[in-house]
């Protein structure tokens, strides 16, 4: 036992045995599901990124690129696998863990870092997505590799780290657009903590640059000089914005997960035609369409805010098999209590660990406009893990400290 404990003393031993650990976890899930155990909005990313493997190009897309493309990559070499998939997907969740360490050892301890890390190893959802072809498992990569990079630019001021934190998070960007609302506090965050507007500058330059060669593309893409920074909201606004989008956030709790019959009755009647449409005008119809609702229904739209905070931060999904259930009570239904605490004793060091605060209440808000499942909030996770491992090692260093007093 003592040749163990010392063996994992070293931090590289440790970083092998937890990356190790995550990923056989996530294999050993991952592996023998069939190739059609996929979620739905898989298949729509399969199809976009084995078109643009095939050279066909993106064409009028209105996702995001960037897990197109990452998808596309794999696609190009081992063909349209969905094996390959899910290995690629278990080494970024094992790549993730390192940097939740990372992350929290810089901000916290060596300790809180380590206890997260192992925490985030074997986690149920960041387990799940590993084997289906949506965006989480790459999108939550890309947030930890943004974080980090932040955190360490914010602790080792210079251009170079200012311009990497910035690029990755513009690259983060072109995977889902709504993390850009936290970009914009992480740079302000950078300018609080290093007080050097260059480093904030340099930060959001780089972002810039890593999105506007995408932006550009869609600018001359679309006819009638249509404006398409990274991804278009308005039909997903538009569908979380009508009187049919109560049905899924006041439909009640289910044992089985959601389906395609059960999301039938939460689609606007019109939105097969609004599909047909070239994107432009259907941009310009939803838009109009949601705003005008929103605008005439005030009391339903704080309604759906209300809702949508409740189900964002669900400490179980509302629709899911029991056992998915008591996985979830047994981890996330810890984690965050856990995490609150965790945070109201990090108040001492709020000048650091506001990130942390910027991308919860930012990340939330953003999705208060769209309907929302639960696997929306994956990709910010890890940072509720980093908070319950603070307060876990919080409460036992006190305790080992009680203890020498008492001895």
């Amino acid at each position: 036992m003592k040749k163990i404990l010392e063996f994992f003393r070293s931090e590289r031993n440790f970083l092998a045995a937890v990356f190790g650990f995550a990923l056989l976890v996530r294999l050993a899930y991952a592996l023998p599901l069939p190739p059609d155990r996929l979620s739905p909005d898989a298949v729509d990313w399969m199809e976009s990124a084995w078109k643009l493997s095939q050279g066909a190009g993106l064409g009028a897309v209105w996702r995001a690129p960037g897990f197109i493309f990452f998808l596309s990559l794999i696609f190009s070499v081992f063909g349209k696998s969905v094996l390959a998939v899910r290995i690629a997907h278990a080494l970024l969740g094992a790549l993730t863990c390192v940097f939740t360490y990372k992350t929290g050892k810089r901000l916290f301890s060596e300790n809180t870092g380590r206890l997260a890390a192992v925490l985030l190893s074997f986690y149920p959802y960041s387990v799940a997505y590993t084997g289906d072809l949506l965006s989480e498992t790459f999108l939550t990569f890309m947030i930890a590799a943004s974080v980090f990079l932040t955190v360490k630019a914010a602790q080792e001021p210079g251009w170079k780290n200012a311009a990497a934190a910035g690029f990755v998070f513009g690259l983060t960007a072109l995977t889902k657009s709504t993390i850009l609302p936290f970009f914009a506090f992480a740079c302000v965050w950078l300018w609080w903590n290093t007080k050097s507007f260059k480093i904030a500058l340099a930060a959001a330059l780089c972002a810039a640059g890593a999105i506007l060669p995408w932006s550009l593309r869609n600018y001359v893409h679309y006819d009638e000089g249509y404006v398409m920074p990274v991804s278009t909201p308005w039909p997903q606004l538009y569908g979380s914005s009508c009187d049919t989008a109560f049905w899924s956030e006041v439909g009640g709790e289910r044992d089985t997960p959601q389906n395609d019959e059960m999301t039938a009755p939460a689609i606007p009647p019109d939105w097969a035609y609004l599909q047909t449409l070239p994107l432009p005008e259907r941009d310009r119809i939803c838009k109009e369409k949601a705003l005008t609702w929103m605008r005439e229904n005030p009391d339903k739209l704080l309604a759906l805010f209300y809702l949508r905070i409740r189900h964002f931060w669900r400490l179980y999904p509302m629709m899911a098999y029991p056992w998915q259930k008591y996985a979830a009570m047994a981890t996330s239904g810890l984690y965050i209590p856990l995490a609150f605490i965790g945070f109201l004793l990090s108040l001492g060091r709020f000048r650091q660990t506001s990130l942390f605060a910027g991308l919860f209440v930012l990340y939330t808000a953003v999705h208060m406009f769209f309907v929302v499942v639960l696997r929306y909030r994956i990709p910010i996770d890890p940072y509720i893990i980093i908070l319950a491992a603070f307060a876990v090692t919080s409460a036992a260093a006190r305790l080992r400290g009680a203890g020498g007093k008492h001895v």
